[in-house]
């Protein structure tokens, strides 16, 4: 008999909020089962259940017959469930060989073996395929390569069971098609079970032997891939029949009601990268642009090809009736255009200095008297942005000591310390608590509609997004048709099926 993971009954509870209510989920030895569902939907705490990052509130584990408890991710490797997240892992300074071997070294007499471990590293990689050499250091390799190495590394820790969370999303064209094959060898050839989540419909029904949809933390479809109808997912994701073409405004309706007279902040026409694949856009002063789409849809991509990270490609860009191609992030200060980013802890703040000078670190060169730093105006600028935003705490002390949510307010601060006629906001409340979420939100709506800025926010919370924005657009797979529709003319079921009914 096939060996089997299974969960029963798997409740995760947040701030009193289920984000799991009484899951169940079996994986076999040698299928794969795609595991599908909107943003929030508890795809991702699931995994976190079943490799023992998050400890269940309700519920079992059981391997086999046995019933097994993991208290931490390293008791489920031990166990044979490896887990590869959305984010890579692999540390880019160290090589193939000593990433493969990461808290497992092997030692010869009391020293490290490195040729056993390169050698080891190497057969792994040629055992899968991947053109990769165990001495050299895995930053040198491209994002796909990198990802089958963490599946391959993954898998050499003696996985019985793969869970893989969105594996794709950073790949592109053909660079999808031998993971998927990697995947489905792994479940075929080398008899692991897997769970695969992939929100792009078309991959995931390719490879899977089951598929399950989750819809607010339960379970809402279960059955052989070959039994599950695609439409029938997005119904369940949507969770409403799909609504009518005439049920959606056109983009010329809502044009006609409320653009008349209104200033252009920004137009993006026909723009294509290696990130975007065709992007039309407007965004108005005074009124806030709403992007919703799925993760890998483009959405971060756009925002940092705005802001000049990113190279523009082809496509036109045009700010206040002015061409516009960006060349770096001062290029787009320097023309109002400011960005505030998803990862503050990656590439937000500055975790050592003090709230202040978090806050000036963009316009130090504006506070300059005879070649010496103005401290006195760059400290009442700082403190000034800081009372109006509320910050609690030691402002005086590191910024990393300060509460998820201040550490938002602060970059908000810096934000708005170089004076943005269009603000790019991606993720703004993400890791913050509700109240923190309530006070952005009031200052976003008082930005556009008070002060006249024009704000173009990504999220991934439907709620968030038919809340705070005027008008929507929705990205899927890089596109973005321009449609902008009045976000008090969207539900969250409408908003879901225009991120899936392509993907």
């Amino acid at each position: 008999m096939a060996e089997v993971l299974r969960a029963t009954g798997i409740r995760k509870v947040f701030a009193g909020v289920p984000a799991l209510d009484g899951v169940d989920l079996t994986i076999t030895a040698g299928k794969v089962v795609g595991l599908v569902g909107h943003n929030g939907a508890g795809k991702s705490t699931l995994l976190k259940v079943l490799s023992g990052a998050y400890q269940p509130d309700g519920g079992e584990l059981a391997l086999g017959d046995e019933r097994v408890s993991f208290h931490s991710p390293a008791a489920a490797i031990d166990a044979g469930v490896s887990t590869v997240y959305q984010e890579l892992s692999l540390l880019p300074n160290l090589t193939v060989a000593e990433n493969a071997f990461l808290g497992r070294e092997l030692r010869r007499g009391g020293r490290l073996d490195k040729a056993a471990m390169r050698s080891s590293a190497q057969q792994l990689m040629d055992r899968f395929r991947i053109e990769a050499e165990a001495g050299r250091r895995v930053g040198d390799y491209p994002v796909a390569t990198r990802q089958l190495m963490e599946i391959a590394i993954a898998t050499s820790r003696n996985a019985r069971f793969l869970l893989l969370d969105e594996p794709t999303t950073s790949l592109e064209g053909e660079q999808v098609e031998p993971l998927l094959k990697l995947v489905r060898g792994l479940a075929t050839d080398e008899g692991l079970g897997v769970v695969f989540i992939n929100h792009k419909l078309d991959e995931l029904f390719a490879i899977s032997d089951e598929v399950v949809a989750l819809v607010n933390g339960r379970v809402q479809i279960k059955g052989p891939t070959a039994r599950v109808n695609r439409a029938e997912v997005i119904r369940a994701i949507a969770g409403s029949e799909l609504p009518s073409k005439a049920a959606v405004p056109t983009a010329a309706a809502v044009d006609s009601r409320t653009d008349e007279g209104r200033t252009v902040a920004l137009s993006v026409r026909g723009l294509c990268s290696d990130e975007l694949n065709g992007v039309d856009l407007e965004a108005f002063q005074g009124r806030i642009l709403g992007i919703y789409g799925l993760v890998g849809s483009g959405r971060t991509e756009l925002l940092r090809t705005l802001i000049g990270v990113l190279p523009t490609g082809q496509g036109d860009i045009s700010l206040f009736g002015e061409a516009y191609h960006p060349t770096s992030p001062a290029d787009a200060q320097a023309r109002g255009v400011v960005y505030l980013t998803e990862e503050r802890k990656i590439d937000g703040i500055i975790p050592g200095l003090d709230s202040i000078t978090n806050v000036v670190l963009p316009v130090v060169g504006q506070y300059r008297r005879a070649g010496l730093l103005d401290h006195g105006s760059l400290n009442r600028v700082a403190h000034s942005l800081l009372t109006q935003l509320g910050i609690r705490g030691n402002i005086h002390a590191p910024v990393v000591t300060l509460s998820g949510g201040n550490q938002q307010k602060v970059l908000l601060a810096r934000a708005l310390a170089q004076k943005p006629r269009v603000l790019l906001l991606d993720e703004p409340t993400k890791g913050v608590d509700i109240g923190v979420k309530a006070e952005i939100h009031q200052l976003l709506r008082a930005l556009a509609h008070t002060e006249g800025l024009a704000v173009i926010m990504v999220s991934s919370e439907e709620e968030e997004i038919l809340e705070v924005s005027d008008d929507v657009v929705t990205f899927v797979l890089g596109s973005c048709d321009g449609k902008a529709v009045r976000a008090s003319d969207l539900s969250v079921q409408e908003l879901r099926h225009s991120a899936w009914e392509a993907a």
